[in-house]
């Protein structure tokens, strides 16, 4: 018995039921938004129970900047990853992207949708946005956009003339922005005093707390997407684990 594969079988075979659980939790949400549709916002106070609604977000009283690109938002959510260089036994070295830095913050703001106003506290909840990704630099080592005209920095930790133009480094953001559509579900209540909306959405009382930079449907396409490849890899993951270990063990 291989003590050593079987604590390879264990590690593969926990990722892989780490891999299902958060499969199985963004299907559960895919299926939890399909039995609902989105309503205005100026019915939103008489529904009980979980409502989504969908608008454009606005400032409350303050506003955030995105860390890597300044844009105006209520939320965001970065990461940024380092290329690292590491041998792969007998074919030599390979490169992984090794994450360095993430955060993620978020402010109160408002949604309206021409009907009505709502007050969206974000704590707790569970976003979806979308990703914006560059590995291009100015020359004060700042991220900028693919697209822009910018010339590449010099990546500091690959020295030599033959690195010019690659950087080593990539910088992800998601972001929630100032005058972007937005569709929250949530459970709805009166608004605080001294917040003038027409309601609050909050995470008390709803079976499901999301905040997403994108419409019903196409929040529903990415969890479903999300939780089927999940699954799958989970599956796999767990096969293999649990086979290394039975060949071990029988």
């Amino acid at each position: 018995m291989d003590v050593i594969s079987i604590l390879i079988g264990l590690v593969i075979a926990g990722f892989g039921v780490a891999g299902l659980g958060i499969g199985g939790k963004s299907l559960w949400r895919w299926r939890r938004l399909s039995a609902d549709d989105p309503i205005r916002i100026g019915e939103a106070i008489t529904r009980s129970g979980t409502i989504e609604v969908e608008g454009t977000v606005q400032p409350h009283e303050s506003t955030l900047e995105s860390p890597h690109f300044g844009e105006e938002c209520v939320a965001y959510e970065y990461k940024i990853e380092e290329r690292r260089r590491r041998r792969s036994g007998n074919s030599g070295s390979r490169t992984t992207w090794r994450t360095i830095d993430s955060g993620e913050e978020s402010c109160p703001f408002i949604v309206e949708d021409g009907s009505g106003t709502a007050y969206v506290v974000p704590d707790g909840a569970s976003f979806s946005l979308e990703s914006e990704r560059t590995r291009k630099t100015n020359a004060q080592g700042d991220p900028i956009r693919d697209d822009s005209t910018l010339n590449f920095s010099l990546s500091a930790n690959l020295p030599g003339l033959g690195n010019l133009g690659v950087n080593n480094r990539r910088f992800t953001e998601k972001r929630l922005t100032v005058g972007s559509h937005c569709y929250v579900v949530g459970a709805a209540e009166r608004p605080p005093a001294g917040i003038d909306t027409d309601v609050s959405i909050v995470s008390t009382g709803a079976s499901l707390f999301m905040i997403s930079d994108a419409t019903e449907a196409e929040t529903r396409r990415r969890l479903l997407l999300r939780g089927a490849g999940y699954m799958v890899g989970g599956l796999v993951g767990t096969v293999i684990g649990v086979g290394i270990i039975g060949a071990e063990l029988f």
